[in-house]
């Protein structure tokens, strides 16, 4: 059996709704969906490999348009606000995908392993995000991580070690070295990742850029340029991403009005929240509530 057509049989045993579907092994994650998607959908993904084994999936960062399918797998390094499209997907062949989340401290103790073996990361900064081929290796690793998942016990021994190996693929592919300069802590794509990271905590206060670039030691005018190297988007429109994703998240799921989001985080006046909001998802907070309530009831 071709081993793609047998990794899709394999998750779409696990995977008995459509969804996303947590496992037993830490940072692995299933998922499935039986439809296409007619728009693009705002998301933001954190630090992760994500790999499609059957159907196709787009992402939009800015205008470069990333596409990852069966044949290859696409790469997040930093958080980035993406517009997200399953493309591909029908009740008799689903959408069916891994999604592995970087866990940076195993990345770090894998590169200090291998590195003997690695070429120095480029000085340059780097996109924050890449698609590469999907190869043999890759594959074998995801039948070995989805083979545990039967067995607890090698779910809980094995599991890492199938993580890490696949994160030493990854590494070592066409582009590894976009993924291995976000580990180098003397790096401006490092700066720029701990900025990513500083914003993610602190999203509802007034940020401004001259501070964000103090804590990435870089002038303002680097900074800026490299900020938008790595995400595709200035660093104010970056923070607006995140208030507009964290705010969605209270009123879909905390049950916040539209005000309450709005003030929670950060936004001073309830009418811009709402515009921008509206200009960002493509509906006011109201009426997304509303569809919602009628998909998930």
């Amino acid at each position: 059996m071709n081993l793609n057509i047998e990794l899709a049989a394999r998750i779409d045993e696990l995977t008995p709704t459509a969804g996303v579907h947590s496992t037993s092994i830490d940072n692995f994650n299933l998922v499935k969906n039986y439809a296409a998607m007619s728009d693009r959908v705002p998301i933001i993904y954190q630090p992760c490999i994500y790999i499609v084994v059957q159907g196709s999936k787009s992402a939009l960062l800015g205008s470069e348009v990333f596409v990852y399918d069966a044949l290859n797998y696409l790469v997040l390094s930093v958080p980035l606000p993406l517009e997200c499209q399953i493309e591909t997907a029908s009740e008799d062949a689903p959408y069916l995908a891994v999604r592995i989340d970087i866990d940076r401290a195993l990345l770090s103790e894998l590169m200090v392993e291998t590195a003997a073996k690695q070429q120095p990361a480029p000085s340059a900064p780097s996109p924050g995000i890449f698609v590469s081929t999907l190869n043999h290796d890759i594959q074998l690793t995801l039948s070995r991580l989805l083979s545990y998942l039967h067995n607890a016990e090698q779910a809980k021994f094995l599991g890492k070690l199938a993580i890490k190996e696949l994160l030493f693929h990854v590494l070592n592919g066409a582009q590894g070295d976009l993924l291995r300069a976000f580990a180098h802590q003397d790096r401006q794509n490092f700066q720029i990742a701990k900025v990513i990271g500083f914003i993610q905590q602190q999203y509802s206060k007034n940020l401004e850029v001259a501070d964000l670039a103090a804590i990435a030691s870089m002038s303002e005018s680097s900074f800026y340029s490299y900020f938008k190297t790595v995400t595709s988007c200035s660093p104010i429109q970056y923070i607006k991403a995140i208030r507009l994703h964290a705010a969605r998240r209270n009123i879909l799921f905390d049950n916040f009005s539209a005000s309450d989001a709005a003030y929670n985080v950060g936004y001073s006046s309830p009418s811009q929240f709402s515009r921008e909001y509206r200009r960002f998802f493509g509906t006011p907070p109201s009426a997304d509530t509303q569809t919602h309530t009628t998909q998930t009831s």
